[in-house]
């Protein structure tokens, strides 16, 4: 059967509807797939696309700047026009308003007091019958696929796609990230339009719905597919609370020196094995990057502490972190690289520093990069570090350099061992030979943080050192 389609022209153009035209003139081939009576204050949240706004006034504003804006809210909303009833209770509309329509083409009429709008409605409801039961087909479809919304969302917003021919995507208000969203459409033109609007459950999450332009998802299937997605996202919206949650008690429960159970399960395969890092953000930036790391699955622990908010991460998880907070435009502090997890408070102290070190264009501040000042007082300072410190060490036979020199690339490779294997080009095996060459001769271990702390001073000394020797 072939589709009817109704314009507001049709219905200006019959004279039994006695209906002419105000303003927008350039607007009469919108289509019309509806027509509602509305006199709240704010019709363009309960009318959609392609529908016929009718009122006897009492919802037109008085003043010149509502009656522009008035239009303005209706067309953005995608009405197809206003029908303004000839009645006492309609104000007197302005030069702006008629203005307003005609730039926009956004059909004003006029229907005459012997016409009631339930003409007007039967007129719409005959002439749209066919679109209407096509509506209603894609209701019962949409319901259907809805069934495996829980197991599968991304399934279903893909799906959900192709049956109403318009882009999906849930994403976060706070972070302004994709929670989950459908695969790309194929010859979406960039003059798309967008909406969105709030899922029913949840205040935080936005639905996004792009659309080809004269093709926008009616407001009758809109409401629908809002609860299907708010439905089917429910619980994959509960999991990450939770995730943050457990995130944020996990990370309190490490920095009091106590072991929780289940820390394998947000740390992911390996954990700490490798090393980790703990880094510092602004306190009020905490729930953001909490949302955000779990919204992104990232393998770390991420809480409050005293004045600012932490990330444990993983060694494996440094990039990623880096990658997020420059995409939320998070400022971060990073502490050195430590083995053990009773050391956590000492990185999140180590951490706090590093961030207040640095200056407020600085986005990412590593251990690395911050001044000691101790060092820069004095070359005699330099010295009496790097003997205390290194012992032996300091020395420049061969031995001690290779060794002394494997230190120093374990320290600027943030002790990742791979990293520093390489840039030594030795093995593994050589490595960890040297490093335990290493603590005999100095008597310090680098699984030590205040062994660490001194390597550290002494790395930062060499340099001074190196030059009064020479």
């Amino acid at each position: 059967m072939e589709r009817q389609v109704l314009t507001v022209r049709d219905l200006v153009t019959a004279q039994s509807l006695g209906t002419k035209v105000l303003a927008g003139a350039a607007g009469l081939d919108r289509q019309v797939l509806w027509a509602h009576s509305c006199e709240l204050s704010d019709p363009d949240r309960w009318l959609g696309p392609h529908e016929l706004l009718m009122t006897v006034g009492l919802c037109v504003p008085h003043s010149t700047a509502e009656q522009r804006t008035f239009i303005v809210k209706l067309d953005e909303a995608g009405l197809a026009g206003v029908a303004l009833g000839d009645h006492p209770s309609l104000p007197p509309l302005t030069p702006e308003l008629y203005e307003e329509a005609d730039k926009r083409s956004f059909p004003v009429l006029l229907t005459n007091h012997a016409t009631p709008f339930a003409a007007i409605g039967r007129t719409v409801a005959a002439a749209t019958a066919t679109t209407q039961t096509m509506q209603v087909l894609k209701l019962s479809k949409l319901y259907q696929l809805s069934a495996y919304a829980r197991t599968d969302p991304v399934r279903m917003l893909n799906d959900l796609q192709a049956l109403l021919r318009a882009g999906l995507s849930v994403f976060d208000v706070k972070t302004g990230l994709a929670i989950v969203e459908g695969a790309p459409l194929e010859s979406m033109p960039t003059s798309a339009r967008e909406r969105t609007y709030a899922l029913p459950g949840d205040s935080d999450a936005r639905l996004m719905i792009s659309e080809f332009p004269g093709e926008e998802v009616s407001s009758f299937l809109l409401i629908h597919v809002l609860q299907v997605i708010d439905v089917a996202l429910s619980q994959l919206l509960r999991s990450l609370r939770r995730r943050s949650e457990r995130s944020a008690h996990m990370l309190a429960s490490i920095l009091e020196g106590r072991s929780p159970d289940g820390i394998e399960n947000l740390l992911g395969t390996g954990g700490t094995s490798s090393g980790y890092q703990v880094v510092a953000v602004a306190l009020d930036e905490g729930e953001k990057v909490a949302r955000a790391a779990s919204i992104k699955s990232l393998a770390v622990l991420a809480g409050s502490g005293g004045s600012s908010f932490f990330i444990l991460m993983p060694e494996q998880s440094r990039n990623d972190v880096r990658q997020l907070l420059s995409r939320l435009d998070v400022r971060a502090g990073a502490s050195s690289t430590y083995l053990d997890l009773r050391d956590a408070k000492a990185a999140a102290e180590e951490a706090v520093k590093v961030f207040s070190s640095g200056g407020m264009n600085d986005q990412w501040i590593d251990f690395a990069g911050v001044p000691v000042s101790l060092l820069t007082r004095s070359r005699k300072e330099a010295s009496a570090v790097v003997q205390q410190v290194l012992g032996g060490l300091a020395g420049t036979d061969p031995k001690s350099t290779a060794l002394r020199e494997t230190l120093f690339a374990f320290l600027a490779n943030d002790r990742r061992w791979n990293e520093t294997a390489a840039a030594l080009g030795i093995h593994r095996q050589t490595l960890s030979y040297r490093l335990t060459r290493i603590k005999e001769i100095t008597g310090r271990d680098i699984a030590s943080s205040a062994d660490l702390s001194a390597f550290w001073l002494a790395f930062q000394a060499w340099p001074s050192y190196s030059t009064i020797s020479d």
